[in-house]
């Protein structure tokens, strides 16, 4: 099998909006619990982006891995969120320059995962 045949709505090289380092962005997310919805709202600057694998796998992906779209901010207190970046996650630029469509740069984990953000 090669990569032409891997799925590309999972592929590790989909394309994505990327949101520049420094602006100001309104994440809100939603948790669907059954018939219920939980939304979470988070507003704070973009430190980066990027793509990991996480730990699940999945058959004929990049390296047989599950990879998400992650985008770290700080909030203005100073504290430091990693967000997972799904169809149910919507965000909104309130400062600084509009995202663009690309691939996000694809991030291989620490080998000491205690010193990594992610």
């Amino acid at each position: 099998m090669d990569e032409s045949q891997h799925s590309p709505s999972l592929h590790a090289s989909q394309r994505t909006l990327l949101y520049q380092p420094g602006c100001l962005v309104r994440v809100t997310q939603q948790i669907a619990h059954r018939a219920h919805v939980y939304p979470t709202t988070i507003t704070g600057h973009v430190l980066r982006q990027e793509r990991q694998e996480s730990g699940s796998w999945f058959a004929r992906n990049k390296a047989n891995r599950l990879w998400l779209d992650r985008l770290i901010i700080q909030k203005a207190d100073g504290e430091k969120s990693v967000l997972n970046l799904d169809e149910f996650t919507h965000v909104e630029v309130l400062e600084g320059p509009q995202p663009v469509e690309a691939a996000a740069p694809l991030t291989e984990p620490a080998q000491d995962r205690a010193g990594s953000l992610t």
